[in-house]
């Protein structure tokens, strides 16, 4: 989740520069939390993603109060329901197919920003942004190759989606008339919406299922945002981005050290193409000096 940055609710003046990408690191490592716990709760995933997008929502009231509405506007809404057709999207992925495929065709959305850029903003692509398509669409087909069982084959698709989706929150927060935490809310709260009727029949209520989407809600994803808010006001913004890179990676490690689920090697390579392409588009500006 890392493109959606979201604003400091808070003075970070307390805080030295050097705890930002502690703070990105933290947040990472909240988020990579989710597909070992959507795995883990026996609902239906769009009950799993309203409870969990009813208790960020509570973490973002609370946070930032009446400031969450200060500036509605069309890009705003646009963001908030991109924003929740990716988190509805990744949660059924995730329980469709593997947590590693659910993730990794989610963190393509880098290469999906390069595409909208040139649809709608008429920006060319360069030849490493092209040479970076390129990579990522090889590592989204292996993939697919990796499993062709339908519900397997509907998972990426999906998971892919989320992929195109995610880039479309990255590209609208970009604007200046996006207001990106009310983006955030709006996100939670029409996720909540969406998942409700599945969330009023759940009858599978268990102690360690409630604690779990405790959990998802107030600290994966409400607590997680918070901090990379803070974070990404002291920390270079591609700093940032490569440091949340630990969630695509630890994500599928905890499914396998607590679930024992372990993708194919086909999807393994692809992941490791996906990550490569999205290293490679950001090279250039690695080489760059930037000014934190």
């Amino acid at each position: 989740m890392s493109e959606t940055a979201i604003h400091q609710p808070t003075s970070n003046r307390q805080l030295p520069a050097k705890a930002g990408p502690f703070l990105i690191l933290a947040a990472a490592l909240l988020w990579s939390l989710a597909g070992l716990l959507v795995k883990y709760i026996p609902w239906h995933p769009l009950a799993i993603a309203s409870g969990r997008s009813l208790l960020a929502a509570l973490v973002f009231v609370a946070a930032y109060r009446q400031r969450l509405l200060r500036r509605f506007n069309w890009t705003t809404l646009i963001s908030g329901l991109a924003l929740m057709l990716t988190q509805t999207g990744f949660i059924i992925a995730n329980k469709m197919t593997t947590a590693a495929n659910a993730i990794m065709l989610q963190y393509a959305s880098p290469l999906f920003v390069v595409i909208f850029g040139a649809i709608l903003y008429h920006n060319r692509p360069s030849r490493r942004e092209t040479i970076a398509l390129g990579l990522a669409l090889a590592g989204i087909i292996l993939f697919f190759l990796d499993d062709l069982s339908p519900g397997s084959l509907l998972g990426n698709l999906i998971a892919t989606g989320t992929g195109v989706t995610f880039g479309l929150v990255f590209l609208l927060n970009s604007r200046p008339e996006c207001d990106t935490p009310l983006a955030i809310f709006i996100g939670q709260v029409t996720t909540f919406l969406v998942g409700l009727p599945m969330l009023v029949q759940v009858r599978d209520v268990t102690m360690p299922s409630i604690l779990a989407i405790l959990v998802l809600g107030f600290f994966q994803l409400g607590l997680a945002y918070f901090l990379f808010g803070i974070g990404i006001r002291l920390t270079r913004p591609l700093s940032a981005n490569l440091l949340a890179l630990l969630e695509p990676i630890a994500n599928p490690i905890w499914v396998f050290l607590v679930l024992g689920e372990v993708p194919g090697w086909l999807a393994g390579l692809g992941a490791v193409i996906v990550l490569g392409s999205i290293l490679y588009l950001n090279l250039e500006r690695l080489r760059q000096p930037v000014s934190p």
